[in-house]
């Protein structure tokens, strides 16, 4: 991709003259503003930070990389600022003078046409501008505040009617933190827009595209899945949620479905000939994970790769469990999808890769992307009933794990003092074992309900079944245990 040469020096920005923010910057919250350049088109999105006089001395930090993403500075360009400090060094930081400031830039794609796959590693992640639509990931275009920053409002009316972001105006009406407003998915253009609800909660959702599961069905899964969580959790329901889905080139072989988990939303990047099932299944995942982790406290993004038999291995599990307690699935249905993780698991040329060797690696190859959800789910499903056997749950460690959070970092002490507390000692060898160091797991002897068993193949593989003797009602009972 060629580089695009960024000025970072007010007086040279090529955008049209800005007007003095004094008036707006003394409010002691701030304000985010998202506006199009052109009527109906959608090919820049501009950003605007206005920052009162109570976040002097703090940084904006942008960022230049996020998951698999690599020199996102390239898609940001036209920046003026004003009462801003450019910070020297590599990265892209500006420090808040007294008095408070503003800053402006726009967002575009820095690729030509649609994603590819032989462009990107993961297509769609990246920004997606074009003339009839635009999706922006938050973490990908806006910046990280150092000391928490001050509260945010949130002002949408330079944007068309055609549009959804994570956050509606009236939901930052006293300030947002900008940590959550950037972990959003704003969508725009020509994307169906809806609004429907669902319990307790208000869901919204933009999709493009042509799939096998409609809307309804897709917001049929969010509102089980909400459902399902708020109870097991002991948390409340959303009073507000939005979905966004994006189509992607199909791979060179088969389909592909990728989620994104945000702030109460998620992004869905589908291929059209991706089944329903493999949709629906990606709709619950990340559904799951608006409570591992974004409930329980922000956790190191630099070091998040190597707690991912939690974030993800974990996620994984209750995706499955929770569907299973929604009626989207059966038993049978459930047991499948464990007996396929295992044998992926089994398969997998990496699967006794050490944790620190695997944060070293997890963007090389699809398996060590994997490897933490399908360790970690057995895992999960192996802690969740021995956990049971001292009259708790793996539910209980996540709502343990949620109240606990008061805006303090979600660290692996935590994790593992939650998890231990609820399951006992075996955890910690579990832990050292299978994750630390990597040593391989065998599926036949995880610990499973008493309605199960485990039947090794001849191919090498493995399948779990309920027993002789024993229901598919009375076995699911045992699956889920009480809520």
């Amino acid at each position: 991709m060629a580089a695009l040469s960024i000025l970072a020096l007010a007086g040279c920005a090529s955008l049209p003259p800005q007007p003095d923010a004094s008036d707006r910057a003394a409010a002691q919250a701030g304000i985010l503003s998202f506006g199009i350049q052109q009527p109906d088109r959608f090919d820049a999105i501009t950003v605007r930070l206005d920052l009162p006089d109570s976040a002097a001395g703090s940084v904006l930090t942008f960022p230049d990389s996020w998951g698999p993403e690599e020199n996102l500075s390239q898609s940001r360009g036209d920046i003026a600022f004003r009462g801003l400090e450019r910070l020297p060094g590599e990265g892209e930081a500006y420090r808040v003078a007294p008095g408070g400031g503003w800053i402006t830039y726009t967002v575009a794609q820095d690729y030509e046409g649609e994603p590819d796959w032989e462009t990107h590693r993961l297509p769609g992640m990246r920004v997606r501008t074009a003339p009839s639509h635009a999706f922006l990931l938050g973490p990908t275009v806006l910046p990280a505040w150092s000391q928490g920053g001050v509260p945010l409002t949130l002002d949408l009316q330079s944007l068309p009617q055609r549009a959804a972001f994570s956050f509606a105006p009236g939901d930052c009406a006293t300030g947002c933190a900008l940590e959550d407003l950037a972990n959003s998915v704003l969508a725009l253009g020509d994307f169906a827009f809806d609004t429907r609800q669902a319990g307790d909660t208000t869901v919204r959702s933009a999709i493009r595209g042509s799939f096998a599961m409609n809307a309804d069905a897709m917001s049929g899964v969010l509102a089980g899945m909400l459902d399902q969580g708020a109870q097991r959790f002991d948390d409340a329901p959303f009073p507000s949620y939005l979905f966004a889905v994006n189509p992607i080139p199909a791979p060179p072989q088969g389909s592909a479905v990728v989620g994104t988990g945000l702030h109460r939303s998620f992004l869905l990047l589908a291929s059209e000939n991706a089944d329903a099932e493999r949709l629906r299944h990606t709709i619950a995942h990340e559904i799951v994970h608006e409570w591992i982790t974004r409930r329980m406290g922000p956790t190191d993004e630099e070091t998040d790769a190597q707690r991912m038999w939690f974030t993800e291995g974990a996620t994984e599990y209750f995706a499955w469990k929770l569907q299973l307690a929604a009626g989207l699935i059966d038993t049978q249905d459930f047991l499948a999808g464990m007996s396929d993780l295992a044998n992926a698991y089994l398969a997998s040329p990496v699967r006794e890769l050490p944790a620190g060797e695997l944060a070293e690696r997890i963007f090389e190859s699809e398996e060590a992307q994997r490897l933490p959800y399908q360790r970690g789910a057995l895992l999960a499903w192996h802690w969740d009933i021995l956990a049971r056997e001292r009259g708790s749950s793996l539910d209980a460690v996540i709502a343990d794990l949620i109240d606990g959070n008061e805006r303090q970092e979600l660290t692996d002490a935590r994790i593992r003092a939650a998890m231990t507390r609820r399951i006992g000692g075996q955890f910690d060898s579990d832990l050292a074992r299978y994750v630390v160091q990597g040593k391989a797991l065998d599926p036949m002897a995880l610990t499973l309900p008493g309605c199960l068993v485990a039947i090794p193949e001849r191919s090498g593989t493995v399948r779990f079944a309920i027993a002789d003797g024993s229901s598919g009602d009375t076995c699911r009972a045992e699956l889920l245990g009480p809520a």
